[in-house]
């Protein structure tokens, strides 16, 4: 396929301050092995893009150890594969971007110089699974400026302030666009995916340039509402917004119904790649009990785990109880510990016979490599 994938890791990571705080949103683990640039990654990849990069603004040492190469995606080529642009000044531009048409300006030379036809732009943030082919060809019959990616769902006060909301005529084009609003009800929610042809962003970017734009959503989308041509392209099958700590852990939550696992991970538009790693087999002891949870490899369970999502190398003592928790890798569970309703961040360490209670709608969470 002749686009470019741009993929943005942290345009929102200040609504994420506990996730984020020491790695970029796209670095973030989720689903027990995976990271969430693994599913814009693996979108691309699997709709035939072969040239992607990823337009990184801070603590993005952990991105760029998981990318690597890009060889876990098929993206370690002689010819496009991936790229990893840390932030960096241009001209007058100096310091982290401030907001999606700022990070732009700072890739224009790299945008310019590419022979493809379109351009897709791809938050980290979103979970869903999408061919970018049929967008595409959606975008080219309404002849469309921009085509955004929408789905309906119901949103309430608590976290519309992260969204985008459109409106739409009978022919499908936007006639009103709301960024951030304060509302309640069912919507057209953007998934912030966009595709267009190169020529136009790059006409975007040098107006953005002239008129000093940084954010696309105000400056574009909602203030060019009826002088551009906006489509929207509605996806109907799964979809995740990681917004916040209640977010991450709600969504995390739902894989354990297979069907939900199963239109995520084993869907018809293709796997969702991840970095491979040899780790050995999980070692379930004897007295182990194990009941409706995710336990990714290289794990030592010795106590009982229900309703939990267990990343790899993690270790769970004897009669240890992690009941609707979320445990990031390597972490250690002591001896006769209760964790319910937890997420520990990664290296975390809860002592033997502590007792840790949360709440479902209000999970307690402890730091990378805290002793507990």
């Amino acid at each position: 396929m002749k686009a470019l994938g741009i993929i943005f890791s942290d345009i929102q990571d200040w609504s994420m301050t506990e996730l984020a705080s020491h790695r970029s949103v796209a670095a973030i683990p989720f689903g027990g092995r995976y990271r969430l640039i693994d599913f814009p990654l693996s979108n691309m990849v699997n709709s035939g893009i072969n040239k992607v990069c990823i337009i990184t603004k801070s603590n993005y040492r952990s991105l760029m150890e998981h990318v690597g190469s890009g060889k876990d995606w098929d993206l370690s080529r002689k010819k496009g594969g991936i790229l990893i642009f840390p932030p960096y000044a241009v001209g007058e531009n100096h310091g982290l971007y401030k907001g999606r048409l700022d990070a732009l300006k700072r890739v224009m030379d790299y945008i310019s110089s590419s022979k493809e036809k379109y351009v897709i732009l791809s938050d980290c943030d979103m979970i869903y699974d999408i061919n970018f082919q049929e967008i595409i060809k959606y975008h080219e019959e309404k002849n469309s400026d921009i085509t955004a990616v929408y789905t309906k769902t119901t949103i309430d006060k608590s976290n519309s302030i992260h969204k985008i909301l459109y409106e739409f005529d009978e022919e499908g084009r936007a006639d009103d666009i709301l960024v951030y609003p304060i509302t309640t009800g069912n919507y057209n929610v953007g998934i912030n995916t966009f595709v267009m042809n190169k020529d136009f962003l790059e006409s975007l970017i040098y107006d953005a340039i002239a008129r000093n734009y940084k954010d696309f959503s105000y400056d574009v989308l909602a203030a060019k509402v009826h002088s551009l041509r906006i489509y929207g392209y509605e996806y109907n099958g799964f979809f995740a917004h990681i917004d916040s700590l209640q977010s991450y852990y709600e969504n995390s939550m739902k894989l354990l119904n297979i069907d939900t696992l199963q239109s995520i991970f084993y869907s018809k538009t293709g796997p969702i790649y991840t970095k491979t790693k040899d780790s050995a087999p999980t070692k379930y002891c004897r007295d182990a009990v194990v009941k409706n949870s995710l336990i990714a490899s290289g794990c030592l369970i010795e106590g009982t785990v229900e309703n939990s999502i267990i990343f790899r190398g993690v270790k769970i003592g004897k009669n240890a109880v992690v009941k609707n928790s979320i445990i990031m890798q390597h972490g250690v569970i002591g001896d006769n510990a209760q964790l319910n309703s937890i997420i520990t961040d990664t290296y975390a360490y809860v002592n033997k016979d502590r007792i840790l209670l949360g709440y479902s709608n209000c999970p307690f969470f402890i730091k990378k490599n805290s002793v507990v």
